[in-house]
């Protein structure tokens, strides 16, 4: 059974007013301090990068997906005249200004999950997305619109999508799993096709026998926060992203990090590993 963009939309719609006023206490690695103060170092890195005409007092910054304010706590301490946090899920905006109340430089938008027609182009001095793409349909065509919409001298901040490596078996991040919890080692050995309790040559052979086999897109729906784009065979593209970008914008920073899934300050495991292997990609880049 195949889904079209429509159908995928109105499920993450769904999928995310279900779980607004619970989001942030489900999301350990993202409401954590390590992972917050990594979230605060690079969002100012990347605001100081911006070359756009636009003095201090006029920055519009767009937070897109921003659902209940990860971001947008951050961006909203950078002084800009404008955060417009923007998402699909209406609920999720409802969480989000219950914690900001009514700041003037705040403003909200309900977003339709295919594009930015409401925007008109290079109109904004930063657009910011954390967490989000793999839940967009067709998420490269989201991308050309933050080109088209960025201001030039504007910055494109794209964060905490896994890379393409996370598909490959690495023993230090299976290892770094297992140090993390069974659930955590079990569904990535999943993922990857392997058995818990296969030694190394029996989880090799099964992840290569199976490395094309496809989970049943019905099911994949039921499952997640309306995830999408997170399977072996569909995920996100790095390198098609990048290229895109590259057409009109400079890199300005694409690297990896391992994400910290840990409450405690300081996280044990994560400061153990987290020099030895990564997860996700962080990629700014600032329009020509």
């Amino acid at each position: 059974m195949s889904f079209n963009n429509d159908e995928l939309i109105n499920f993450n719609i769904r999928a995310h007013d279900e779980i607004a006023a619970v989001y942030d206490e489900r999301h350990a690695e993202i409401f954590n301090p390590t992972e917050q103060q990594r979230l605060n170092r690079t969002i100012k890195e990347a605001y100081r990068m911006r070359r756009t005409s636009t003095t201090p007092e006029n920055t519009v910054i767009l937070d897109f997906g921003s659902g209940t304010g990860n971001l947008t706590r951050h961006l909203l301490e950078l002084g800009a005249a404008s955060v417009m946090a923007a998402d699909v899920s209406p609920k999720s905006l409802a969480v989000l200004k219950e914690k900001f109340g009514s700041r003037q430089d705040l403003s909200i938008l309900v977003l339709n999950g295919s594009d930015l027609k409401e925007m008109a182009s290079d109109s904004i001095d930063m657009i910011v997305t954390y967490s989000v793409l793999h839940h967009v349909p067709d998420y490269l065509r989201i991308v050309e619109e933050f080109v088209r919409v960025v201001k030039p001298g504007g910055i494109i901040y794209i964060d905490h999508e896994v890379d393409e490596t996370y598909w490959e078996y690495n023993a230090d991040y299976m290892e770094y799993l297992k140090e993390l919890g069974d659930k955590f080692y079990n569904d990535h050995a999943a993922e990857l096709g392997l058995k818990r309790k296969a030694g190394l040559r029996q989880r090799l052979r099964a992840f290569l026998k199976k490395l094309q086999s496809r989970p049943d897109p019905e099911k994949s729906l039921l499952v997640g926060d309306g995830d999408i784009h997170v399977y072996r065979h569909d995920h996100i593209e790095w390198n098609r992203i990048r290229a895109l970008l590259e057409k009109t914008c400079i890199v300005e920073i694409s690297n990896t990090y391992l994400v910290c899934r840990e409450t405690a300050d300081p996280p044990p495991a994560w400061k153990k590993w987290h020099e030895r292997c990564f997860d996700m990609r962080l990629l700014i880049a600032r329009k020509k």
